[in-house]
């Protein structure tokens, strides 16, 4: 809130909670004067948006101010509500004087504060601000004392009522919105103590004092037990009620604001428990003074180091006195930070930090009264006391980000393989087809057309080479047939044996018996199994242990499994979750490094089939790749 107001009173220290709740409320902008004539300078200087005037300003009191502020004198003033302060009610024609010199409302201590907030507010109608007042019942078969108290009550703005026994105060406590409540211990065929629970349980927060004899301390405990805040000694004078009772008033007050600050507290707590980033507050100390729930379950999963004393030295890489210098420091407003922690999988956390700050009262120096002075300085020291730092996972953003960015290379990829492709197919039939006419010359040499099947052969495998592209950009349709997975690996296997004597790798090849058929394109299967089988060989290429290719099928609840295993280098943690994406390779070899595209082809394969593939590694211990399909019957 930027509106700006202005109290002016010589006796600040009097209407110090309406100030102090005004603040508390968003209005933080609030000046003030002592007499008519700073009022006067500040009006010529600018024009706030309310005023507040003590009816009993020096040298020019409220009323005359807020007549000059509607005259032509103050043409930039008419339209500012003026709110009269005046701590008496004696005199009947304040309000109506008030609102001669155009006032847009009085109120008095004994004003209730939300009320108060609501008409600023919402700049609503005032004329029931008698109904506002802070309701009162005094309860006492002393008709002498209850009238005297009542008539200082309602010159200091409070409603007042009077309860000669029990039955008429049961009445009134059920029917009005009691908030102080006098109670006489010497009431008549009344029970006290069972008065005062009554009380509390129909108005738990009512404010309740107990009026005693001299000497009967004893009894103002036992009636404190039952649910009494204060007590007052019965004035044998009854001149000097008015400074016996102002004391427990003044109590009252406290208690009002202390009820307040407490559920501003709660409030504050919940909301900051109920945001979904982390929340935490560190005292100059580094030590953790407030921690929301979210940030307790973050916290649980980032590496923090502390001091012997608690105090909090990093979280993860980052240390805590960085963040203080420079926000304490170098005087920045805000740092941040970015952290990636690697469990099952990748998370990612932004932490942002900045410095927290107590208010400061501008006017704080003014105060003359030293002891009062010295205690609002510690309340509004203007220093810094510690940092907030927001902890915010941002997991999910990143997996957001890398699924666009993978989406829109899968595109790229698409129509590149889409093209080539198309260009492909063409020169590739052409080849087939001059290739059997060749074959088909009565006069060809037996050495002629042993070359002739090889290029034939060889461009069939060009072919599904292209079809597995085709497969993986969704441009192709599968043809499906009937087969056992074991007749593709055999086949693999005889063809690759030469590779693998070459290259000195042993096989162990562990086939099941009896597995059912899978009703998948075998051509396409065959390429998702040779490229897995070619990627363990050219990672073996390079490994310092024994060379051994290990491949198994099997049958489990309706699913066939090829498990191919390597003893290679295996795969760093941190690149498990990335090998299946478009164009990544990380080969051991790097004479042989590959496009990046065999695995990605092999998961959009083995996906169109409704399998599934997935790897197991750790980085030194090679590598094993699991491929399940689902069998006949069970697509």
């Amino acid at each position: 809130m930027n509106e700006t107001l202005l109290f002016a009173s010589h006796r600040l220290d009097k209407y110090d909670h309406i100030i102090c709740y005004l603040k508390q409320h968003g209005f933080e902008s609030i000046l003030t004067a002592s007499n008519g004539d700073e009022v006067l300078k500040f009006l010529n200087a600018k024009t706030p948006d309310f005023v507040f005037l003590d009816a009993d300003l020096p040298m020019l009191d409220g009323f005359q101010l807020c007549k000059i502020m509607k005259s032509p004198l103050f043409v930039h003033c008419n339209n500012v509500p003026v709110i009269l302060i005046t701590d008496s009610q004696k005199n009947c024609m304040v309000p109506q004087l008030a609102k001669c010199v155009g006032a847009y409302l009085t109120i008095h201590p004994a004003f209730v504060l939300e009320d108060l907030l609501h008409l600023m507010q919402n700049k609503s109608s005032s004329d029931d601000i008698v109904e506002d007042r802070i309701k009162v019942l005094i309860v006492s078969s002393d008709q002498s004392l209850a009238q005297i108290l009542k008539n200082y009550l309602l010159a200091e703005g409070y409603k007042v009522f009077i309860a000669e026994d029990e039955k008429e105060a049961l009445h009134r406590l059920e029917n009005e919105k009691l908030s102080v409540i006098f109670f006489d211990d010497h009431l008549p065929e009344s029970n006290v103590s069972e008065l005062i629970k009554r009380a509390k349980e129909t108005v738990p927060e009512i404010f309740i004092t107990i009026i005693i004899p001299e000497a009967s301390e004893a009894r103002a405990i036992e009636l404190m037990k039952a649910g009494a805040n204060d007590y007052v000694i019965k004035p044998e004078d009854k001149n000097t009620i008015p400074s016996v009772f102002a004391n427990t008033l003044i109590k009252y007050h406290l208690n009002l604001c202390n009820q307040r600050l407490d559920v501003e507290e709660l409030t504050l707590h919940s909301m900051i428990d109920g945001i979904v980033d982390g929340i935490i507050f560190m005292d100059m100390n580094g030590k953790i003074t407030t921690v929301n729930k979210a940030a307790n379950g973050i916290l649980g999963q980032l590496n923090l180091k502390r001091s012997s004393d608690g105090s909090l030295i990093s979280i993860n890489t980052i240390f805590i006195k960085d963040i203080y210098n420079a926000l304490l420091e170098k005087k920045e407003n805000s740092v941040s930070y970015e952290i990636t922690i690697n469990g099952d999988g990748e998370k990612y956390f932004n932490v942002i930090a900045s410095s927290v700050s107590q208010f400061i009262d501008e006017k704080i120096h003014d105060i003359r009264d030293r002891r009062k002075r010295k205690r609002l300085t510690r309340a509004f020291t203007g220093k810094n006391i510690g940092i907030v730092i927001v902890l915010r996972d941002v997991t999910r953003e990143h997996q957001l980000t890398n699924q666009v960015v993978k989406s829109e290379r899968l595109f790229a990829v698409s129509n590149l393989v889409a093209g080539a492709a198309h260009e492909l197919n063409n020169p590739l039939a052409g080849i087939q087809l001059c290739t059997e006419l060749v074959m088909n010359d009565p006069a060809m040499s037996e050495k002629a057309l042993k070359y002739l099947q090889r290029i034939q052969k060889e461009t069939e495998q060009i072919q599904d080479v292209v079809k597995s592209l085709l497969t993986f950009t969704g441009n192709y349709t599968l043809s499906k047939v009937q087969i056992n997975i074991n007749e593709i690996i055999e086949d693999i296997i005889k063809q690759k044996a030469y590779q693998f004597d070459h290259a000195n790798i042993k096989t162990i090849i562990l086939l099941g018996d009896a597995l059912p058929f899978i009703f998948v394109d075998k051509y396409q299967i065959r390429r998702v199994l040779l490229n897995i089988i070619e990627n363990a060989c050219a990672a073996m290429e390079v490994s310092e242990y024994d060379k051994c290719l290990t491949i198994k099928t099997e049958s489990q609840n309706n699913v066939v499994k090829a498990t191919i295993s390597d003893t290679g280098p295996g795969i760093p943690k941190e690149n498990l979750t990335k090998i299946f994406e478009p164009f990544f390779t990380k080969r051991a070899n790097k004479k042989k490094k590959g496009t990046g595209l065999g695995l990605s082809i092999a998961q959009s394969i083995i996906q169109q089939h409704n399998g599934k593939i997935h790897v197991q590694s750790e980085e030194g211990k090679g590598a094993t790749f699991i491929i399940e399909l689902p069998a006949m019957g069970n697509q």
